[in-house]
């Protein structure tokens, strides 16, 4: 079909395709008709002028068309490197946080020192259940009642601190139940006193002669020893150590010493064999056994109170150690009232084997396969009531030995009997800043040599003054600890 005259005129350059002037190309005086086959086609002046305004138009905003245009596409680079950036960084993310999930045999490769791959983890092997492997041990032992038995795992060349805990907190017939009313003086009335249905529980098995279940005895049967091991497999009996301890075991009466290399990877022998000892010299005649170390300072007062079923008293230094739950000292519904199956102290609820192989808390693969340990308590200090020691040793001798302590007694042993751990912040695995908190809680653990003495010295001396809490003390508090 031809073309008519209109359509002719608008097949007229749109606009030109180069940098220069549409003008340079159509004068505006003299446009250029298009032909169409031989013919010439003459449009008309308003169309004329119509495809020169268009052709100017076009000239002028050919470049801001393509500014445009790569704007948009500038833009949409950007977007896509955005994209991929984002995605980057949630996969690190996501990576950083489930690669600690996945076990990794390769960070936990290295064999462990005298604990090798081939050498045999099954502890009646060391512990041999059926003989008395002890070397020495007090005598009498458990020849009255007791209501506690604290065993110290102590190193055995500790002997300075050994001392410093007899002289201590380990003093037993001073540092006894009757101190708890002159330690928190300036706080009467604010803790609840020993339950009346425990003390007359707890006087019927020490065989008390006392009907008067609202006085609370002055001394309450304790009794503290110490664990130890022996030196190297090379090591003469007779030299100088050996000689020191035998002299201490004589003069002082509270070494338990047994058959076995005493050395850090060893702690898990020491805590199993106090529980050898435990079941066959006291059973039934302990109300509570407990395990510490010769690094924690024990304050018996307040442990006493606390299984007796009394609340201690809240102070400033010690508030960060409740919850919104537990620092209600004065509701009976904290009260402790537990006399079986109970194991208590510092629980851990979310730790993971260390594959750092110069930390002392390395754990090789081939012993924990396992990506998270059980829930455990902290081995600084725990306390069980008596039937649960029988059933915590059977357990271990059942249970392949791994080299951390409370992890294997607490945790996988614990687990193994269905026994609940329950969580005391009062005990403390960690050393507080300020000597109040010496006073406020149970155990505090990483206390060294003179530090003992110190914080002895200032929780005895009642003319030392700390502080309640402050007015506002709830918003310190946390929801509800349970563990950490």
């Amino acid at each position: 079909m031809v073309p008519g005259q209109r359509e002719k005129c608008l097949l007229l350059p749109q606009r030109s395709h180069h940098k220069r002037d549409i003008t340079d190309i159509y004068s505006s005086t003299d446009l250029e008709l298009v032909e169409v086959g031989n013919s010439e086609v003459d449009c008309s002046d308003e169309e004329l002028e119509y495809k020169r305004t268009s052709q100017q138009y076009y000239g002028k905003h050919e470049f801001s068309f393509i500014q445009i245009m790569m704007s948009g596409l500038r833009w949409r680079k950007r977007a896509v490197i955005r994209i991929i950036c984002c995605t980057m960084i949630l996969l690190l993310m996501l990576m950083s946080f489930y690669m600690p999930l996945i076990p990794n045999m390769h960070t936990r490769h290295t064999a462990l020192p005298d604990w090798g791959y081939n050498t045999s983890r099954n502890l009646a092997d060391y512990v041999v259940p059926d003989n008395n492997t002890v070397i020495l041990e007090p005598q009498h032992v458990c020849q009255n009642k007791l209501f506690l038995l604290v065993v110290v795992c102590s190193s055995i060349q500790n002997f300075a601190i050994r001392q410093v805990i007899r002289e201590t907190w380990g003093n037993t017939s001073h540092f006894n139940i009757g101190m708890f009313a002159k330690l928190h003086k300036r706080f009467e009335g604010q803790y609840l006193e020993p339950s009346p249905e425990r003390l007359q529980y707890y006087s019927k098995f020490l065989n008390l002669s006392t009907n008067d279940t609202h006085t609370i005895p002055v001394v309450i049967p304790v009794r503290v020893y110490f664990m130890l091991g022996r030196n190297g497999p090379n090591a003469d009996p007779s030299n100088e150590t050996s000689s020191l301890i035998r002299s201490e075991s004589e003069q002082y009466g509270d070494i338990i010493q047994e058959n076995f290399i005493d050395t850090y990877n060893n702690l898990t022998l020491k805590s199993v064999l106090a529980l050898k000892w435990m079941t066959q010299r006291c059973a039934q005649r302990s109300a509570f056994f407990m395990k510490v170390d010769d690094d924690t300072f024990l304050n018996v007062p307040n442990l006493l109170h606390y299984l007796l079923g009394g609340t201690i008293p809240l102070y400033n230094d010690t508030l960060d150690l409740y919850d919104t739950h537990t620092y209600h000292v004065l509701l009976p519904r904290n009260r402790f009232n537990i006399t079986r199956n109970y194991l208590g102290g510092h629980l851990f609820c979310s730790s993971r084997p260390v594959s750092l192989v110069s930390n002392k808390w390395y754990m090789p693969y081939y012993m924990f396969p396992g990506d998270k340990y059980p829930k455990y308590l902290s081995g600084s200090a725990y306390v069980m009531s008596a039937d649960v020691v029988p059933r915590l040793y059977q357990a271990a001798l059942n249970t392949t030995f791994i080299h951390i302590e409370d992890v294997y007694l607490t945790g996988i042993c614990a687990e193994k009997i269905h026994l609940p751990r329950r969580h005391n912040a009062l005990f403390s695995y960690t050393r507080a800043r300020d000597w109040c908190s010496f006073r406020g809680s149970i155990s505090q653990h990483e206390v060294k040599d003179e530090s003992m003495l110190d914080a002895y010295l200032y929780v005895t001396n009642t003319s030392l003054y700390c502080a309640p809490p402050a007015k506002y003390m709830n918003k310190r508090l946390h929801k509800q600890i349970g563990c950490v």
